[in-house]
């Protein structure tokens, strides 16, 4: 009877960490999806990099104490593994004008017309910002992760991680500012 006692205490740890990884994807899949692919600039390549980073977390969960640090060491994760992808490649991302941009269902052609424009602009703006610079601004003005955090994910100094966000929003700025005063 003693064995069994113990298989029960296992079974119940294997259930509860399920339960904790099931959790930890239905909350962050979204978030680990869009770092991947705003880093790799490709659908495919960042469905890997999801795949990869939450097996990876299923290998290292027990690693995980503070539930409060869970969603930049997933992010850390993510773009590790999206740089990795990129080094692997070593080839041209995906342009972001062969992105298709989805439209909410109830705005009207006029809306759609307009908002599609808009997120096209903005997508060709992010990618022609320099990657360090792209994946910090997303990290903090997409995902709203705090700066020490996106210096955590990113793995570089608090000061140089407020120095990628400084640049990249200006950068940002700048091109976003030109593309409107060309547009009128």
């Amino acid at each position: 009877m003693m064995g069994s006692g113990s298989n029960d205490a296992a079974d119940r740890r294997v259930e509860s960490l399920i339960a904790r990884l099931e959790g930890i994807f239905t909350e962050h899949l979204d978030a680990v999806f869009n770092v991947a692919y705003r880093t790799v600039w490709n659908r495919a390549d960042a469905e890997d990099v999801v795949q990869a980073t939450f097996l990876k977390v299923a290998t290292r969960l027990d690693q995980l104490d503070d539930v409060d640090r869970e969603r930049p060491w997933l992010l850390q994760i993510a773009y590790r593994e999206a740089i990795a992808v990129i080094r692997r490649r070593r080839d041209l991302p995906t342009p972001p004008d062969a992105i298709p941009e989805v439209a909410a269902p109830e705005a009207g052609p006029e809306e759609v017309a307009a908002a599609s424009e808009m997120a096209q602009i903005i997508t060709a703006a992010l990618a022609a910002l320099q990657p360090e610079q792209r994946t910090a601004v997303v990290l903090r003005d997409v995902e709203d992760l705090p700066m020490r955090d996106v210096a955590k994910v990113l793995d570089i100094g608090l000061s140089t991680a407020k120095m990628r966000v400084h640049r990249g929003r200006a950068a940002l700025r700048k091109s976003l500012d030109q593309e409107l005063s060309d547009a009128l």
